[in-house]
């Protein structure tokens, strides 16, 4: 009677237990990888980048399959409303846990679609924070749809891991949605969003393969886009951007390269001064070089002072370009915002700070040559 009534209770405690059998298998979700945001026709657009994952896993010979990526499109009144036009032609549970970038068109930057998507971004468990945040000019559907180098997954594309680049090459820094929304609310801030160009340097046995890179930045000041700047207008900011790690220096006399430095240990620091009732700023910024190419014999001081005025030349066209466009590209209004509220307050206009040729008091660089070609430097 005792052996029966435990067995009953075992039994019964076994009902009790939770199991996986409301889990899906792999293969039966759909992982979306990128999300595009477009605004078309007065309709929100969005592009949903999917992968398979079963491409990753490898056959019994050891041999891994391609992977595949589907993309498929959805639009709506709202961001929100595309999203549920999509899910009427999915035929599985769409997993968003996964997502590792967004991007968005430029004519989404400009109807003020953002909002909407942060919106949703804040509201729904499964969106993340920490998802590389883009723009573009290029059709989102043909961004999408670029395909990643020597057969790898997508997952390692410049779309989807920007920074491994940026390391080896720091020009545009990549940003996350974390650090873009904090930039995108707060007063004195320009957000700096890297904007995807595609190009077709690349062949793939003998056929164009284009691919992706960050060919510019886009900018927005007070939650509205400002303008966008190509990647050869944007050299000075890599100087004064905290992120930088590695990033070369073409020394020219004439439109003649004599030297290539790769610069590292870049620190900078942007000191804000009233004088007169006007702001202005005083830009320091020190370095450390080394020379994979040497044309020409140069004394090791002349070759310092030489990369301190091109990295200055660098930083004033970026300025001035910026200028032109109306946007603080350097940030300058940040370091005042935080240091003298006050005195940002009392100079804003319209929720920004005004800046002109003269708001750069001085830009003081030092560079110090470390090693690489020392034999060729007197």
């Amino acid at each position: 009677m005792k052996l029966t009534r435990n067995i009953l209770v075992i039994l019964l405690l076994t009902l009790l237990l939770t199991g996986c059998w409301g889990a899906k298998e792999i293969e039966h979700m759909i992982y979306v990888n990128t999300v595009g945001v477009d605004y078309v026709n007065e309709k929100v657009v969005i592009y949903l980048q999917m992968i398979n994952f079963s491409g990753i896993a490898k056959k019994e010979s050891g041999q891994s399959q391609p992977q595949k990526t589907y993309v498929a499109k959805g639009e709506g009144d709202t961001f929100d409303a595309a999203i549920f036009h999509l899910y009427s032609t999915i035929p599985q549970k769409i997993a968003w846990s996964h997502v590792k970038t967004i991007v968005f068109s430029e004519k989404a930057l400009k109807h003020d679609v953002v909002n909407e998507v942060l919106d949703v971004w804040d509201r729904y468990y499964e969106f993340r924070y920490t998802v590389w945040t883009m723009a573009t000019k290029e059709p989102l559907q043909e961004v999408l749809n670029t395909p990643s180098t020597a057969e790898l997954s997508v997952l390692y594309s410049q779309l989807n891991n920007p920074l491994n680049p940026y390391t080896q090459s720091s020009e545009i820094a990549p940003l996350y949605l974390y650090e873009f929304i904090r930039e995108w609310k707060e007063e004195g801030q320009t957000v700096q969003l890297p904007q995807l160009t595609i190009v077709k340097g690349w062949t793939e046995n003998k056929k164009i393969s284009p691919k992706l890179k960050a060919g510019g930045i886009c900018f927005l000041e007070n939650k509205q886009f400002k303008g966008s700047l190509p990647r050869r207008y944007l050299l000075g900011l890599r100087w004064v951007e905290k992120k930088t790690e590695r990033t070369s220096l073409e020394i020219k006399e004439k439109k003649s390269v004599k030297a290539i430095l790769v610069m590292d240990k870049i620190k900078s620091s942007i000191k804000p001064k009233v004088t007169a009732g006007k702001a202005t700023f005083d830009i320091k910024i020190s370095m450390q070089a080394n020379i994979p190419e040497l044309r020409e014999h140069f004394k090791e001081k002349e070759l310092e002072g030489l990369a301190a005025r091109e990295v200055k030349k660098e930083i004033m066209g970026t300025y001035l370009k910026g200028l032109e466009l109306g946007v603080d590209v350097l940030g300058l209004s940040e370091p005042l915002y935080r240091d003298m509220p006050n005195v940002w307050n009392r100079l804003e206009e319209g929720g920004k700070l005004p800046l002109d040729k003269s708001s750069i008091a001085s830009i003081d660089v030092k560079v110090k040559l470390i090693s690489g070609g020392i034999s060729k430097v007197k």
